[in-house]
């Protein structure tokens, strides 16, 4: 909302002052108030540029908790944004002029190594679950930051570096456990609600609040095969039809992304190919030691590291606080005119931490049928991604713009669909429509069936009918 501040927010607080005082009586966790010592630290995420002002943070410990808050909701008419890891790009876990249902203490990480399964809290970040499945040799797909939030990544589909062998996040789901708007517990999964389930799969928190998932989980090796590989910029069009070649041929156990950014300790752009292989890692080796051979390298690590390291490598080029853009376009191929576009584009990027960034897909990804789940653009051969961080306000135009003109660049030659959690800060129907595409339908029918006052979505992502 614009011009929601504090001030409005204690205001309209006290205008519902009777519900949450009912409601903090009923929690055992705390809420948190625009006059309570804590309010900005309850409603500050990960984003920098997202400076939203609640009525309220709830942070709940169990399912109870969830229900008041979801109760408390529909009586006062307030929508509720949900706040499990805080990752979000967008913002999406926190809300103007509404209360903030705070999940992350509700972390709980069980595995069951004889069965290959993870029970895990809507509150748990993939640091955790890596973590306690790699104890057991196992993994599942799942983000490249170990400090994103499980929920979210899961609930918008989830890429990482085990995608093209595994599968998205979202396809190793089995089951989640969750509060409906209505205040019903439930658990979706193809045998129980079998339409929620699809549509939790890709369609982010629009149906219910999650309490906790379970995933069927891969074996994976303690150490896998990785790859960092640094080229000067001029090669980038040639790199990239190369790149192209041998991701056509190669495995779907190695998972690949160039991207051009700075070169580590240089002012200079450079191309950069860094991947991984889900496959024994001496095999893993000698796959990616191909992408140390597309020309003369300015830098080049192709070896082997702990998986928890790998996901965590990168864990340092987005520090909470920093303000944060992405945005993405699905293309089918990296056809000469999708590589020129992205190319000019990439060349331009307005700051020294901004990326552009090429993610394969296919593989295990387009196994699954574009509508058995929410996830769109299942038969995109890749995924551009125009990712920007920095720190300055004064320079917010210029990275979201460039962002943004990118995107429309490449949707010139062919690209079409955007990703669940690289959107941009697009909200309505048109933005809704552009990330669901055939899907949206069916989606607002579960929206509608499963939460017909729209409570879960104060950013208006999806409406009911």
């Amino acid at each position: 909302m614009t011009g929601y501040d504090r001030a409005v927010a204690t205001r309209d607080a006290a205008a519902h002052a009777a519900a949450l005082d009912d409601l903090a009586g009923t929690l055992t966790g705390r809420l948190v108030r625009p006059d309570d010592e804590g309010y900005d630290d309850a409603r500050t995420v990960w984003n920098g540029t997202v400076d939203r002002h609640p009525v309220a943070v709830a942070h709940a410990t169990d399912a109870a908790d969830v229900r008041a808050v979801l109760t408390t909701a529909r009586e006062t008419d307030l929508g509720v944004a949900v706040r499990a890891g805080g990752h979000s790009g967008p913002g999406l876990s926190v809300c103007d002029g509404g209360l903030v249902l705070d999940v992350s203490a509700m972390d709980a990480v069980r595995i069951d190594p004889d069965a290959g399964t993870a029970r895990v809290g809507a509150g748990a970040e993939w640091g955790d679950l890596d973590a306690a499945a790699q104890k057991h040799g196992l993994a599942t797909p799942g983000g490249v930051v170990s400090d994103t939030g499980v929920a979210g990544l899961t609930l918008g589909g989830g890429t990482g570096w085990l995608t093209r062998a595994h599968g998205l996040a979202c396809d190793r789901l089995t089951a989640v456990d969750l509060v409906t708007p209505a205040g019903e517990r439930v658990t979706a999964s193809a045998d129980d609600h079998p339409d929620l389930f699809r549509a939790l799969r890709g369609g982010g928190g629009n149906f219910g609040v999650a309490l906790a998932f379970e995933f069927d989980l891969v074996p994976l090796p303690h150490d896998v095969a990785y790859c960092e590989v640094w080229y000067p910029l001029d090669g980038l069009d040639r790199l990239l039809a190369d790149y192209r070649r041998r991701t056509a041929r190669g495995s779907r156990e190695a998972n690949v992304s160039p991207f051009v950014a700075p070169r580590p300790d240089s002012p200079e752009l450079g191309v950069c190919f860094m991947g991984a292989h889900a496959g024994p890692p001496v095999e893993g080796e000698r796959e990616l030691a191909a992408y140390a051979d597309l020309g003369d390298p300015v830098e080049s690590t192709v070896g082997r590291l702990p998986y928890t390291e790998l996901q965590s490598m990168l864990d340092g080029d987005s520090p909470a606080g920093d303000r944060y853009y992405w945005k993405s376009i699905a293309v089918d191929d990296l056809t000469p005119d999708v590589v020129d576009v992205f190319a000019e584009r990439a060349r331009a990027l307005p700051g020294p931490r901004d990326t552009a960034l090429v993610w394969p897909m296919g593989g295990a990804v387009s196994d699954v049928a574009p509508d058995a789940t929410a996830f769109p653009r299942r038969d995109a051969g890749y995924v551009l991604n125009f990712e920007c961080a920095w720190t300055d306000p004064d320079a917010d135009d210029a990275h979201v713009e460039w962002a943004r003109e990118s995107v429309a660049a490449v949707r010139e030659h062919g690209g079409d669909g955007l990703l669940p959690n690289f959107p941009g800060s697009g909200t309505g129907d048109d933005a809704a429509r552009a990330i669901y595409r055939d899907n949206y339908d069916w989606l607002r029918d579960v929206k509608t069936r499963y939460d017909p006052e729209n409570v879960l979505d104060p950013s208006g992502r999806l409406d009911p009918r």
